[in-house]
């Protein structure tokens, strides 16, 4: 085979997510010459967020949503009917994401005028060239961006059962009438209630003793509470034994906290238990670019690999898997690489989100973190019934928590479960940000009635009851 040599680029980009489009962006704006490279046969344009994660998730969590709560309100005037086509609705969140994915990717592309795309399967020739087919290229600087999908357990037969993941769970013709969820994170937790909104039975289980183990323990644990209200079977503390196909379904068994074997038999095993990183189809090794011990490629503080001028943003470092962290870091990267501005991210002032019904939304450290750090933390916990938007609307399921710093009151963390979670959670992202203090946050005039006013609400409450006060106090 003849292969054929491309030698003037001053950056490849292997990958097609968040963290490659945001380099991508960026090395446009700088006018340097660009090639990005994807295998769709991993993930069309767009990567995990357009394509497999937040948006057609969050788009069936919607439909399930509207659909569930309606003809379960407390408001004695409603009496509305809940039905739901699960496959229908599947179909619609196929057709939006093709939108999605189209509009704010397959267009950008065409009007990046330094940046060159090309489709097909990368891999390292050395620590300068990718092949792409019968073609090498290559460049100054490199920059993966090759993501991460879903880490199968070694669990003895779930290789030989027909299992789910992100990757194909939106390709369903059909909807489950049960089905066991493996893991307690995010995505276990909004897929459970993705599922269960439409009717499907579902149990999920996970070995660590609790949910949501990367949260505040508090929050995670009233959200468990919620959620096993809707009639969401959740098991914690877990060994799981062994996988294997039963009456054209699965059957799962795994121990319980060491008191002996449980069986679960269902339609269908969705796997939900951690990320692994796309390193292994790329001949990395070539690059001569370091590993950690699972997989992961190893950056600095400026994204870089061992390999100076190859750096590695998003999914595939993992730092932080979420499509908002990789694009700062696809552009950051680009700008560490050629203009040595050496960006960081600070990453307790980026906000997460689970988007279950209450939401949960975190930014900044939790008590327990702070406690581990300086042996002494100053925190207080609100129910959301303290929001009077929320007691108007009936939507008082979660609390909210801060933590500050015990001597100068500025905001450290701020972590919640309840309605809107996800949108409030900026505002507390800059009071962080911004090192303010409670008092910043109090002397701040709040719309009201409104959801947002839970930050100004816990805020107050370090040092007066909230039971004793009117509504607008402050």
């Amino acid at each position: 085979m003849v292969i054929y040599m491309v030698n003037d680029y001053e950056l490849i980009i292997i990958g097609g997510g968040a963290g490659a489009f945001a380099a991508g962006n960026t090395a446009n704006k700088l006018k340097k010459k660009t090639l990005m490279i994807n295998d769709k046969n991993i993930l069309p344009l767009g990567g995990t967020c357009v394509n497999v994660g937040c948006v057609p998730s969050k788009i069936m969590l919607h439909q399930g949503a509207t659909a569930y709560y309606p003809p379960r309100s407390t408001f004695k005037a409603l009496n509305l009917n809940g039905d739901a086509d699960f496959v229908k609705a599947l179909k619609e969140t196929r057709e939006m994401v093709k939108g999605f994915q189209e509009k704010n990717y397959s267009k950008v592309i065409e009007k990046q005028e330094h940046v060159k795309f090309k489709e097909g399967r990368a891999s390292f020739v050395d620590e300068n060239t990718v092949k792409v087919g019968n073609q090498n290229y290559v460049a100054d600087n490199i920059l993966i961006a090759t993501g991460a999908s879903t880490l199968i357990p070694p669990v003895k037969g779930i290789r030989n059962v027909d299992y789910l993941t992100n990757a194909n769970v939106f390709n369903l013709d059909y909807q489950p009438k049960s089905i066991v969820i493996l893991g307690g994170g995010s995505e276990a937790m909004e897929m459970s209630q993705l599922f269960r909104h439409f009717g499907t039975e579902v149990t999920v289980i996970q070995r660590s003793d609790r949910v949501l183990t990367k949260f505040d323990e508090d929050i995670a644990n009233e959200l468990k509470k919620h959620i096993e209200e809707e009639g969401i079977k959740i098991y914690t503390g877990t060994s799981l034994k062994e996988v294997k196909n039963k009456d054209g379904g699965v059957e799962v068994l795994f121990d319980v906290n060491g008191k002996g074997l449980e069986t679960i038999v269902a339609e269908r095993l969705y796997i939900a238990t951690g990320l692994q990183p796309h390193t292994d189809n790329i001949d990395i090794e070539k690059s001569g670019v370091e590993l950690n011990k699972k997989g992961f490629v190893q950056v600095n503080d400026y994204l870089q690999t061992n390999q100076t001028h190859i750096y590695a943003v998003g999914d595939v470092n993992g730092i932080m898997p979420l499509e908002t962290v990789a694009a700062k870091q696809g552009s950051h990267a680009v700008k560490n690489m050629f203009e040595n501005t050496k960006l960081t991210i600070n990453y307790e002032e980026i906000p997460r989100a689970v988007f279950t019904s209450p939401e949960v939304a975190v930014v900044g450290i939790t008590e327990e973190e702070h406690m581990k750090r300086y042996n002494v933390c100053l925190c207080k916990t609100i129910h959301w019934n303290h929001v009077e938007k929320a007691s108007a609307i009936k939507e008082t399921r979660g609390v909210i928590r801060m933590v500050i710093d015990p001597e100068t009151k500025v905001v450290l963390g701020v972590h919640m479960v309840g309605h809107m979670a996800a949108d409030i959670i900026t505002t507390a992202t800059y009071a962080i940000k911004n090192k303010m203090t409670i008092y910043d946050i109090r002397d701040t005039v709040h719309v009201f009635p409104t959801m947002s006013e839970v930050i100004k609400k816990v805020a107050q409450s370090f040092d007066q009851n909230l039971d004793d006060m009117a509504c607008c106090v402050e």
